[in-house]
């Protein structure tokens, strides 16, 4: 700052308007007066008033002074796009300045940016182990709540790859009525998203605000049983207990499953963690009498298809 007035997060295309330092210096206070003028009767967002306002000022005198602008150290200041998408979990966790191999990037502040919605950006640090926040719920520090597990297998076949969204939103909906029926909480698997079935996150395949507008509180992110507080009593109450296809496996067929058959299996298991498995064959018949309407309902508008970072009006329905 001994050279700047105003020295900004580079947000891989422009300044950042959520992470800065500014020099209380008579240009930077014109850069702001700039900023609240450009954004007073227009849509303009505030990061693009910001930019647009220290472009005009850099180029020209304000009181004598010209704007001088620096950009806050790329290695330790990153944006959510080069440090969720770019880089992701590569990077190590703390870094030592004394070794040769974090001397490049080691983050020091990350903006959860490159993403809409506070349900999204809450979402996306919690699956990376930056969410602390309990609540009153005890979100993760319950140890009476019981949980429910599954997994998505990697597809190895073309056929499997061209089918592996619906089957994914199929047995994730699977999975949720079956959490419904024993009172379970559904902890989400890993996900593949695209052409080669790359790991992902709910997010990028659902809205998840709309997600959570039904089902908020009735899942966790894949990493939970990871996080440091959740108990170890519940890490270590964990049971498996798949369901069995045989024939069908051969046969390639979808199992329906009633509500007697889930209580039958499973209202008997009192471990907290409930592993059940690949359900990507497995169908709930959730018009028996186990399944009000409400949870009907909530099955049938919670997903909407969602292209990462897009707003809520980008999306279809499943």
């Amino acid at each position: 700052m001994q050279n700047a007035d105003i020295a900004l997060l580079w947000d891989a295309r422009v300044f950042n308007a959520g992470f800065l330092v500014v020099r209380p210096s008579t240009v930077s206070q014109q850069v702001y007066q700039s900023v609240r003028q450009m954004t007073k009767n227009t849509s303009i967002d505030d990061q693009t008033a910001l930019n647009n306002a220290i472009s005009t000022m850099m180029r020209q005198e304000e009181h004598g002074q010209v704007l001088r602008v620096n950009v806050l150290d790329r290695n330790h200041f990153l944006s959510g796009f080069y440090y969720f998408d770019k880089y992701g979990r590569r990077l190590p966790k703390f870094c030592d300045d004394s070794k040769p191999s974090n001397k490049f990037i080691c983050p020091l502040v990350v903006h959860n940016n490159w993403i809409i919605g506070k349900e999204a950006k809450i979402y996306r640090f919690r699956e990376h182990l930056m969410w602390l926040y309990d609540g009153d719920d005890q979100y993760y520090s319950s140890e009476t709540r019981k949980y429910l597990t599954y997994t998505n297998p990697k597809p190895t076949t073309l056929a499997a790859l061209k089918n592996m969204m619906e089957h994914q939103i199929s047995a994730l909906k699977t999975a949720l009525a079956i959490a419904h029926l024993l009172n379970r909480v559904v902890i989400l698997p890993a996900f593949q998203c695209g052409s080669t079935g790359r790991r992902c996150f709910l997010n990028w395949i659902i809205h998840i605000k709309i997600f959570d507008d039904h089902f908020s509180g009735r899942y966790r992110e894949s990493c939970f049983l990871r996080h440091s507080k959740v108990p170890d009593s519940v890490k270590q109450s964990v049971i498996d207990r798949p369901f069995s296809l045989r024939l069908n496996q051969q046969y390639r067929y979808d199992v329906l499953v009633s509500g007697t058959d889930v209580m039958r299996l499973f209202s008997e298991v009192n471990a907290k963690v409930l592993n059940i498995s690949n359900l990507q064959r497995i169908k709930i018949d959730i018009n028996d009498g186990y399944f009000d309407r409400e949870f009907r309902s909530k099955l049938q508008t919670a997903f909407r298809r969602s292209r990462y970072r897009k707003s809520h009006r980008h999306f279809l329905r499943f």
